[in-house]
């Protein structure tokens, strides 16, 4: 593990006597219970920060722009008094596109998809795509070609049904209904109440592991491409990013938009062909989490985790957040922070086979047995705006627009009132719109421990570990789709959110590690005494072929 030391704050007898004289208590009456607009990064400092971040173009993970993003984030906190910052390495088999962006920043996810149709008549067209499916077998130069194969259900996809053939499916519309998402909330705003009879319908839903498993079947069952439809323009969708489960497939595959799915599907109807190429290189690299550390009068830490790579202004635009909270408290006299914060920025969330954030957890949750640890804060996906598919104008299927509205922040806490209680005190402080403080949002189990797994997103590697955990997230259709820019983000927005971040920790930072503990103490005395726990998510880095 490589150290970098920066200005180390050097009052060590003031701390000292300090802590002797009551410090919390005298602290109290001088240092912010919550925090001032005024002394708060504006919301055009965010979307300058964000801006640099999106800037630097698809930052997959191990890129050279991924890398970039990183050192960009370490140089930024070396510039903040008091903070130190340390890397831990990650070795994967990194799979990035080949071709070069269009601007010349990084690389082409959209460039890097080709198919070609071969007609029943014996003419070939040039397909365009929405891009390269992310992890798809690179074919460079070379196409893989077969009868296309419509399957309006996956689950049919098999060996005498797909071996050497191109398949084509659709994106579904996978949902969740708000009244079960409200059921499971400890709080929600009232702008909420009107959702109660719809649907909660995102492609992030099905894109990770579900589409991952049709990629795997077609894998095995020998096809020779994946063509995956969405039903909106192919515009709206280029460069889409998922699955980012950090699995190698065993088959090229490519995102179309609606207009060249249906023709793509009418010559599958005719016994026409197609081929299919993914031009994108496998390799052998390595990435980094960047933890970066603010000393306060106690050692016992309270973490703040985002993941550092992504490929739109949404993923992940909680570096910037993040860069902001520590910016705002690096400015606090050091009598004014009961206790140390650490910002764990991880690496591998685009390759979940090896997520930076999973390997951090496990070593927070020795660290919390230790009394090193007090709470954990993860963010992702700021201030994001409601888009929604509706009736196109100018052609067949669905476009996407932005309702004006924000998109839902789901916002976690574990089995403790003191978390609770604080998150929602500054979610009324700060008017934030559309939210729903959740307990989680898998299955419930009794049985185990803790009851709920799922906090939506790299949360859940605190919460499964049971870390005393708060985690913010959404999941708008820009999250991997970038071509709205910087329009899918209300800055403002952003801003009052991680006021409210920033309000929580400072409603936390001097109470009792027991109270925020809440009933986590419980469930860790549970499962050390063998208590069924979560299972988290391990998908392999390479997927099987057929044999």
């Amino acid at each position: 593990m490589k150290i970098r030391s920066h200005d180390l704050f050097k009052t060590v007898a003031i701390v000292a006597l300090i802590c002797s004289c009551n410090g919390l208590a005298l602290a109290g009456d001088t240092c912010p219970q919550t925090v001032d607009p005024a002394q708060f990064s504006s919301a055009e400092q965010l979307r300058e920060l964000t801006k640099t971040v999106a800037g630097f173009g698809l930052r997959s993970t191990g890129s050279a722009a991924h890398e970039n993003n990183i050192s960009w984030i370490a140089s930024e906190f070396s510039k903040l008094p008091g903070f130190t910052t340390k890397e831990d390495y990650i070795e994967i088999q990194r799979w990035q596109p080949t071709p070069l962006a269009d601007d010349g920043v990084g690389r082409s996810l959209e460039k890097a998809g080709h198919v070609t149709l071969v007609r029943a008549d014996g003419g070939t067209e040039e397909i365009k795509v929405a891009g390269a499916v992310p992890y798809s077998l690179p074919t460079n130069g070379q196409r893989s070609t077969g009868e296309l194969v419509y399957f309006k259900d996956p689950n049919d996809i098999n060996k005498d049904t797909a071996k050497g053939k191109v398949v084509i499916i659709d994106v579904p519309e996978t949902g969740l209904p708000y009244a079960g998402l409200l059921a499971l909330s400890r709080y929600f705003t009232d702008d909420l109440w009107s959702e109660s009879f719809s649907s909660y319908n995102r492609p992030f839903m099905w894109s990770d592991a579900k589409l991952a498993k049709v990629l795997t079947d077609a894998g095995i069952a020998g096809a020779a491409g994946v063509i995956v439809a969405f039903d909106v323009p192919r515009a709206q969708v280029a460069g889409y990013f998922d699955p980012h489960r950090g699995t190698h497939f065993t088959v090229p595959a490519a995102y179309v938009g609606i207009d060249e799915a249906l023709v793509l599907k009418a010559q599958a109807e005719q016994r026409g062909k197609a081929s299919i190429g993914v031009d994108a290189v496998r390799d052998t690299a390595r990435t980094r989490n960047l933890i970066a550390t603010l000393p306060g009068l106690s050692k016992e830490k309270i973490i703040f985790n985002a993941n550092t790579d992504g490929n739109t202004w949404v993923q992940e635009n909680a570096n910037a957040g993040l860069m902001a909270v520590a910016d705002y408290f690096s400015r606090l006299p050091l009598a004014c922070r009961p206790r140390t914060l650490e910002f764990a920025f991880g690496s591998a969330h685009l390759h979940i086979s090896r997520e930076g954030t999973a390997k951090y957890a496990a070593e927070v949750n020795r660290d919390y047995d230790k009394g090193e640890a007090v709470f954990a804060f993860a963010v992702e996906h700021l201030g994001t705006r409601e888009i929604v598919p509706v009736e196109r104008t100018d052609g067949p299927g669905r476009e996407l627009q932005l309702t004006g509205k924000g998109e839902v922040m789901a916002w976690f806490t574990g089995p403790s009132e003191a978390l609770k209680s604080a998150s929602v005190k500054a979610i009324k402080k700060h008017n934030l719109d559309r939210v729903a403080v959740l307990r989680g949002q898998d299955n419930p189990n009794p049985m185990r421990s803790p009851t709920f797994c799922s906090f939506g997103g790299i949360g859940s590697y605190f919460h499964g570990n049971l870390i005393p955990t708060i985690a913010i997230i959404s999941g708008p259709w820009s999250l991997w789709a970038p071509s709205f820019g910087e329009q899918a983000v209300d800055f403002d927005r952003m801003r009052n959110q991680l006021m409210a971040v920033t309000d929580t920790t400072l409603e936390l930072a001097g109470k009792p590690a027991s109270e925020i503990a809440g009933d986590y103490t419980a469930e860790r005395k549970r499962r050390a005494e063998g208590a069924e726990t979560c299972e988290f998510e391990n998908p392999p880095e390479q997927a099987p072929s057929a044999e």
